[in-house]
């Protein structure tokens, strides 16, 4: 019998009237001990209105045949920054074209931001759900789309502004004072908005895991604040790297396991960031990184929560391809590292319905010509892309990549 769920909630952004099904293909949903069903899907009206082994295919319907395909959720990068140091341009086309249906904006400037998803929900341009922060708060203002919070009274005001304007979260940076940082935990507490971000340097990671942030990024913050004087870092770094590689890693995954501390490893960032440095430095860089990736194993390994971001501001879509093979690469299962992409990044974007093809969700999700799940790589093999109920066949996402 087919599953059918509401069809009274709107879909977000332009969407085909006509009703579309996805007949007898292969569903995935990477956090169940049993990943894989077959079964159809009907989309109507952006939303997913029946999935199951005998749906009915209403007439005048577009009918795909996914026999022998994998639909999964479509991918999140949580660690985007679409309008802060670079012009938006292309980047929500490319997303798409690449399967990555939902991003996490971790800093920018809010006009430009709340101007696109505007233009993405209208259906003027194609791009994926945006769920955004604005501008970062930080101790020191290091880039135009960071701003300088020093006090209580200064860090509420922000939140409140922020609150005010529509941002789904709050990000805070390293500098952040530590009299900021609890106003502004406890300010987004009041407005029901997470805080995610780097943990400020005069605190802790389970210090700042225990006060309440939502997701921390990066993982080669973790050694700044263990050491947090910039002129001791590079001298220790090994010393802490074997620390970290033991009980004082224990110590601190098993505090961000407790709270439902999400992290984002964000690797490709900092691989990308060798690659644009100076021979000399690449070289310190390659190293650390070498200790980075056994630490990030060590986490998910604790069973902290991870969620899959880049922090890389070209190559949009491309480069998240890239982060979940890197993840297997450091001891991941595929399904682990799918689960992340989908099912745990959009928990941490308190957009749970984003995460799993599931009736009365969003109809958005990729089509794929080979399991994900016995190859990460095979993400790669996107044959469609439904978006917002929107059919997109291969030669429409070769367009939107380019």
């Amino acid at each position: 019998m087919a599953l059918v769920g509401p069809m009274a909630i709107a879909p977000s952004g332009a969407h085909a009237a006509q009703s579309l099904v996805i007949t007898d293909a292969t569903i995935i949903d990477a956090s169940a001990p049993a990943p894989r069903s077959t079964g159809s899907i009907l989309v109507q009206d952006g939303r997913i209105l029946a999935i199951g082994p005998d749906v009915a295919i209403p007439a005048g319907a577009r009918v795909i045949d996914g026999r022998g395909r994998f639909v999964i959720p479509g991918l999140w990068d949580m660690h985007a920054h679409l309008a802060a140091l670079t012009e938006i341009g292309r980047a929500p086309e490319r997303y798409v074209g690449h399967g990555v249906l939902a991003v996490r904006d971790m800093g920018g400037h809010l006009d430009s931001l709340l101007a696109l998803r505007t233009a993405i929900g209208t259906g003027t341009r194609t791009g994926p759900e945006l769920v955004m922060a604005g501008p970062t708060l930080n101790g020191i203002q290091p880039a135009p789309f960071h701003r300088m919070v020093e006090t209580a009274e200064e860090a509420r005001a922000a939140v409140r502004e922020l609150a005010a304007a529509g941002v789904d979260f709050i990000k805070i940076h390293r500098a952040t004072g530590r009299e900021a940082f609890e106003a502004i935990l406890d300010e987004a507490a009041r407005h029901r908005l997470p805080v995610a971000g780097h943990v400020p340097l005069v605190i802790s990671w389970p210090e700042a895991s225990a006060a309440g942030i939502w997701s921390i990024e990066h993982i080669q913050t973790l050694w700044e604040n263990v050491q947090p004087d910039a002129g001791r870092l590079a001298g220790e770094f090994l010393a802490i790297a074997d620390r970290l590689d033991g009980p004082l890693g224990d110590s601190i995954f098993a505090v961000l396991r407790s709270n439902g501390t999400f992290f984002d490893p964000t690797l490709i960032g900092y691989e990308e960031s060798i690659a644009r440095a100076s021979p000399a430095v690449a070289t310190l860089r390659r190293t650390a990184y070498e200790r980075m990736k056994p630490i990030a194993a060590r986490a998910a390994r604790a069973g902290v929560p991870i969620v899959t971001g880049t922090d890389v501001l070209e190559r949009h879509g491309a480069a998240l391809l890239d982060e979940l093979e890197r993840l297997v690469a450091i001891g991941m299962s595929p399904q682990d590292v799918l689960a992340a992409a989908t099912v745990t990044s959009a928990a941490a974007a308190r957009r749970p319905e984003l995460g799993r093809v599931s009736v009365g969700a969003p109809a958005s999700f990729l089509l794929l010509d080979a399991d994900p799940l016995a190859d990460i790589g095979h993400l790669r093999r996107l044959h469609a892309v439904v978006l917002r109920g929107r059919f997109l066949d291969a030669a429409e996402l070769a367009v939107l990549r380019r």
